[in-house]
């Protein structure tokens, strides 16, 4: 009979698992895993760094609504990994890292990368394991992708020893588990039946929509509901695009007074936490409904009146289910009605203070001006992947998304450097949408030359820099005390600096603005260069003393999370 090597049989579960991209670095002892793939349709995407691999795996897992896959290389290879684990991790999103390590025989003896990979990754995974018999390979890989979308997503780590993936075993030894489904829980009907009432009964109404909307995909229930009832709708970042951003009830503009006003509350696949200032700027007496897929978060931060769990499709089709013919006229009503007319007002006074800056012809440029004209440029269906600080909180008032899952940035744990992989990752799950990369300068720099890896693969993609001269220009180096004799600017860099020439490095098409008026033209021909083929590259250099923020639009509700853009 013949035998199949381990590496093979992590080849084949990829396989059975539908995954079509597998992430990484080449090295020992993961290189058979890359080469034994390309026979099973999983197509290895060479990278630039670890970081990286599992960044652009993330990126394509939440675009793709799939689990993103990424092989590390053993030693500094699985240790550069770590920060993408805590990404994914902290943003509920289903990965599994396969990390390559030491022979199991080799154990204490020094040898080669020996390091204990499990530790590192247990507090930030929902299950760390090591493969110990090649045999039992089918049985943990489809351990590890049931973990990770299962319940509330994750991260999952798999460590794969070399003697483990070189180790021959006999065809007829191997075991495929089946692959199931994952299961859609609803919830409670008697929370149902109460959730339902709460809301038909309330004279302000409000809905935050959360990313973890996406793995369900309830896009026509959300729509549904929102407009049976009237009622305004605030998306958390990554959450935007499930109901159009110009839906006419989204408040996000008013976020402070929507969620200080609001008697009753509907929260879906959001967390209260710091993102929702833990829930402290709704009103005391203001009653929480919070639909959750994870059991533990409902309550967390914030007393609640009914919590669900649940898949949010489904729960929200019961309680679609449960007001059915109960809401006729209710729209209608809350259109003319006090609570959407004082929201409309508010929206349309911090419109006016945002107006003002995406509207300037000042030198050097505005981040909002630059936003302004790539919200203008690109079409409704294009996916954002922003990093940074600047760049990030400007984006948050004046990009705009309006399809599902095509809002990508640092979310929850604020990791800078994500913004060029979680791109390519995107790209990759999507390659007939338009993706743009949006960074400052300094979130660039972590992971900017995996530019290089969408020209290699010739991903047709654009990537913006919007050059402030550092971590919010001279915002943090303002507030740093330096001794006497110190000149070191810590988080500012020379203007000058030219991050357009790694675009052309790489052969990609370049664009350098410094003038208000050259961004659009710019723009244009970054765009048409991607229609047809190429990687483009646009370099503008901006104000180094704007901070990106807007205090005028944001308000109470809106400082806990304002800086980075949240």
């Amino acid at each position: 009979m013949a035998k199949v090597e381990g590496a093979t049989l992590v080849s084949r579960s990829l396989q059975r698992e539908g995954v079509k991209h597998i992430y990484s670095v080449p090295g020992g002892p993961i290189g058979e895993i890359l080469a034994s793939g390309t026979h099973y349709g999983v197509r290895p995407i060479g990278m630039r760094h670890e970081q990286a691999c599992v960044f652009a795996s993330i990126g394509e897992a939440y675009v793709g609504n799939t689990v993103g896959v990424s092989t590390l290389a053993g030693g500094p290879g699985v240790t550069n990994g770590v920060t993408g684990a805590h990404v994914a991790w902290d943003n509920s999103i289903p990965i599994v890292i396969l990390g390559g390590s030491y022979p199991l025989k080799g154990h204490l003896t020094g040898t080669f990368q020996e390091t204990d990979n499990l530790p590192m990754y247990a507090n930030i995974t929902k299950l760390s394991i090591k493969v110990e018999t090649a045999s039992r390979i089918p049985e943990y890989m489809a351990l590890a992708f049931r973990k990770a979308r299962s319940g509330r997503p994750g991260p999952v780590y798999v460590d794969l020893p070399s003697d483990v993936l070189s180790a021959g075993v006999e065809e007829d030894e191997v075991k495929w588990p089946t692959i199931m489904p994952t299961p859609r829980a609803g919830g409670d009907p008697a929370l149902v039946k109460q959730a339902a009432a709460l809301l038909m009964k309330a004279e302000r109404p409000m809905m935050i929509v959360g990313k973890g909307v996406r793995w369900s995909e309830p896009v026509a229930e959300l729509k549904k509901l929102v407009e049976s009832l009237g009622m305004p709708f605030l998306p958390s970042p990554m959450g935007r695009g499930f109901i159009p951003d110009d839906h006419p009830l989204n408040m996000s503009a008013a976020r402070s007074a929507i969620m200080r006003n609001c008697d009753v509350a509907i929260v879906v696949g959001a967390r209260l936490n710091w993102t929702f200032d833990f829930g402290r700027s709704f009103r005391p007496d203001a009653k929480i409904i919070h639909i959750d897929i994870e059991p533990e978060e409902i309550g967390t931060n914030r007393a609640i009146e009914v919590g669900i769990v649940g898949d949010a499709k489904v729960v929200l089709q019961q309680l679609l289910a449960e007001m059915e013919g109960k809401t006729r006229g209710m729209a209608e009503r809350a259109a003319e009605g006090p609570w959407l007319s004082a929201l409309r007002e508010e929206t349309k006074k911090n419109a006016v203070v945002v107006d003002t800056v995406m509207n300037s012809d000042a030198t050097p440029i505005h981040t909002h001006r630059i936003l302004k004209e790539i919200r203008d440029v690109f079409p409704r269906d294009t996916i954002y992947s922003v990093d940074g600080q600047t760049t990030l909180a400007a984006g948050r008032q004046v990009l705009q998304t309006f399809t599902p899952a095509a809002r990508l940035n640092s979310a929850q744990s604020g990791c800078m450097g994500v913004g060029v992989p979680f791109a390519i990752g995107a790209k990759l799950a999507r390659p007939n949408v338009p993706v743009v990369s949006l960074n400052g300068d300094a979130a660039f720099g972590f992971n900017g030359m995996e530019v290089g890896t969408a020209a290699n693969y010739k991903l047709p993609m654009v990537f913006i820099v919007n050059n402030n001269s550092g971590i919010v220009g001279s915002a943090f180096q303002s507030r740093m005390q330096v001794a006497p004799g110190f000149n070191d600017y810590i988080s500012t860099y020379d203007p000058s600096f030219r991050y357009d020439m790694i675009g052309a490095a790489f052969g990609a098409h370049t664009e350098h603005v410094t003038q208000p008026n050259d961004i659009r033209p710019a723009l244009l021909r970054a765009y048409d260069a991607s229609r047809h083929g190429r990687v483009a590259f646009v370099h503008i250099v901006s104000d180094p003393k704007d901070t990106g923020t807007m205090r005028g639009a944001m308000g109470a509700g809106g400082r806990a999370s304002a800086l980075l853009g949240y």
